[in-house]
C-alpha cells in the first residue's frame, strides 16, 4: 500500500525533526521545511495528504499558508501546530479551513493521534463524494448500454465523459482487430488533422505499450510519466489528464484520454475512479453493440439468402437485387435522410421480395398473363415478407416499408391502397427503385427494357404509380452516374 505523504512546515527545527522522526515511524512519508514560500513551491510540485503548519513563520505564515492551499486545494487536511500564546490564532485558522491543531509541547501519542484522526475524517469524506459523484453514473449506464448503434456509442461515451468530468479535451479511440492497434472513434477539443496524426504516429506504439501495462495514467504537475504517456500529452496538449483504458475480460478494447487545460485544476485520484467506472459502462456497452451488431448482420445475411432463393426462383439476380439496395440508398441519401433511416431502406430493399417464397412456382415464373386468382396470391407477397421478418428485432424497422413497397402514390396498389404521403417514404422509394430494376431485367414474360425505355415508364408513372418528386430524384442519380 502507498504510504500516505505529509508536508510539516514550522521555523523550529527541533519541532520538525521530531515531528517527521514520529510520523516516518508510523509509516508515513514526510517531507519537512521551515520555509513558508518553500512550502508553497513544494504543493505546486508535489501532492500531499496532509499538511502540519506553525502559525508564526517569517516571510509567510501559517494563515497565509492555509488560505493559499485552500484557493486550489478544498480537501487536504491541514492541522495547525501552535503554542500557548497563539492559541486565537490556531482558532481563526479553523475558520480558514484547518481541520484541528496541536498546542506545543506535544507528545508523540498526541500528534499521531491528531495525524491519524484527520486522515480517517478526509477518508470518509472523500469517501462520502466519491459515493455522491458515483450515483449519477448508475443512471448513465442505462443510456449506455441501451445504445446498440456502434457509432453513436461512441459519441454518447465521450458526450457523458465530457459532462462528468468537466474535460476539455476527449479521445476515445478503440482497438481494430485487424489491425491490432487504436483507432480513433470520437474525440472533441482536438483539431481535425489529430486523427489521422495520432493514428500514423503514435497509435502502434501507445497500443503496444496498453496492452503491456494495461492500467490507468494521472497525468498532473508534479508526477512522473512513462515517455509512451509524453508522447500522448505532447500531442494532446494536455495540461493535467487521465488515460483509461477500456477492457472485457481482461483484454483491452480501447482508451480514453481527457485533458483539462492549465487554467482548471488537476483531476484528483477520486475522478480517476469516477473515469475507470465510466470506462468499465462504456466497454461492456461497447463489447454489446458490437454483440448485437453481429447478430444483426448474420440475421441479414440468413435473411438475404432467403431472398437470393426467391430470387433465383424469380430468375432475377442476386446482383439485381443489390442495384435495388444501392438506387435506395442513393435515393435516401439525396433526401439527406438520417443514417438509421438510410439502412433500414438498404435493408428492406434486399428483402422486399422475401414474401414471394410463398407464391408457387408456376405463378411466379408464368410466360403468359396472370389469372384474377393468380395475381391475388402475388399481391400477398409483401404482407407475407413483413411476416417472415417481424420476429427478427434488427429488421424491425424495415417491416413497414417492406409491407407497403407496392402501393400506388395514387392509391391504386396494394396491400391496402394507401396514397401519397400516408405510403412511408422507404416504401415509396424502394418502389421507384424496384421498378427500374425490374424493366431493365429480363423477364419469363419479356426481354429487358433499355434504359431510356425504362426511364420514360417511370416518368409516365410519375403521379399515379410513384411518388413524381422521388422520380425526379432519381432521374438525376442515373444522369450522375452516367447511366442515363
Amino acid at each position: 500500500m502507498q504510504k500516505e505523504k505529509i508536508l510539516i512546515i514550522d521555523d523550529e527545527d527541533f519541532i520538525l525533526q521530531l515531528s517527521k522522526d514520529i510520523l516516518t515511524k508510523s509509516r508515513y512519508e514526510v517531507k519537512t521545511t521551515s520555509d513558508g514560500r518553500e512550502a508553497i513551491r513544494f504543493l505546486e510540485k508535489d501532492r500531499f495528504d496532509l499538511i502540519l503548519t506553525d502559525i508564526k513563520m517569517p516571510n509567510i505564515n501559517g494563515l497565509d499558508i492555509i488560505r493559499h492551499v485552500r484557493v486550489n486545494n478544498k480537501e487536504i487536511p491541514i492541522i495547525v501546530i501552535t503554542g500557548h500564546g497563539t492559541l486565537d490564532i490556531a482558532i481563526d485558522s479553523l475558520r480558514l479551513g484547518a481541520q484541528g491543531f496541536i498546542l506545543k509541547p506535544f507528545t508523540p501519542e498526541e500528534l499521531r493521534s491528531a495525524v491519524a484522526e484527520a486522515l480517517e475524517k478526509t477518508r470518509l469524506l472523500s469517501e462520502n463524494i466519491r459515493m455522491r459523484a458515483l450515483l449519477p453514473l448508475f443512471e448513465v449506464s442505462k443510456k449506455i448500454i441501451s445504445e446498440v448503434d456502434p457509432k453513436k456509442l461512441v459519441k454518447l461515451i465521450v458526450d457523458i465523459a465530457i459532462k462528468e468530468t468537466r474535460a476539455d479535451k476527449v479521445c476515445l479511440s478503440l482497438i481494430d482487430d485487424l489491425a491490432g492497434r487504436l483507432k480513433v472513434g470520437e474525440c472533441i477539443g482536438l483539431s481535425h488533422d489529430f486523427a489521422c496524426y495520432f493514428e500514423d504516429k503514435y497509435s502502434e506504439t501507445i497500443s503496444k505499450f496498453i496492452f503491456k501495462n494495461k492500467k490507468s495514467f494521472l497525468i498532473a504537475p508534479g508526477l512522473e510519466i512513462p515517455k509512451e504517456i509524453e508522447k500522448i500529452k505532447e500531442l494532446m496538449g494536455i495540461s493535467s489528464g487521465i488515460l483509461m483504458p477500456l477492457t472485457i475480460r481482461g483484454d483491452i478494447i480501447g482508451l480514453l484520454c481527457l485533458s483539462r487545460t492549465v487554467s482548471k485544476l488537476p483531476f484528483t485520484p477520486s475522478e480517476v475512479e469516477l473515469v475507470s467506472v465510466l470506462c468499465g459502462q462504456a466497454a461492456a456497452a461497447i463489447e454489446n453493440a458490437r454483440l448485437y451488431k453481429k447478430l444483426e448482420e448474420s440475421y441479414l445475411s440468413m435473411m438475404v439468402t432467403l431472398s437470393c432463393v426467391v430470387e433465383a426462383r424469380d430468375l432475377y439476380t442476386d446482383k439485381h437485387m443489390k442495384d435495388i439496395a444501392e438506387y435506395s440508398v442513393a435515393i435516401a441519401n439525396k433526401l439527406g435522410l438520417p443514417d438509421s433511416d438510410i439502412e433500414n431502406i438498404r435493408k428492406a430493399a434486399l428483402l422486399h421480395d422475401l414474401g414471394k417464397i410463398s407464391v408457387p412456382d408456376h405463378i411466379l415464373m408464368k410466360a403468359s398473363k396472370l389469372s384474377e386468382e393468380e395475381m391475388d396470391i402475388i399481391k400477398k407477397h409483401p404482407v407475407n415478407g413483413a411476416k417472415i421478418i417481424e420476429p427478427i428485432e434488427p429488421l424491425k424497422h424495415a417491416k413497414e416499408i417492406i409491407k407497403y413497397h407496392q402501393e400506388c402514390f395514387d392509391g391504386s396498389g396494394y396491400p391496402e391502397g394507401l396514397k401519397e404521403e400516408d405510403i412511408p417514404l422507404g416504401a415509396r422509394i424502394i418502389a421507384v427503385a424496384d421498378a427500374f430494376g425490374a424493366m431493365t431485367t429480363d423477364r419469363p414474360y419479356r426481354k429487358a427494357l433499355t434504359v431510356e425505355e425504362a426511364v420514360k415508364e417511370l416518368k409516365k408513372g410519375a403521379g399515379t404509380q410513384f411518388d413524381p418528386h422521388l422520380v425526379e430524384i432519381f432521374m438525376s442519380i442515373l444522369e450522375e452516374k452516367n447511366i442515363l
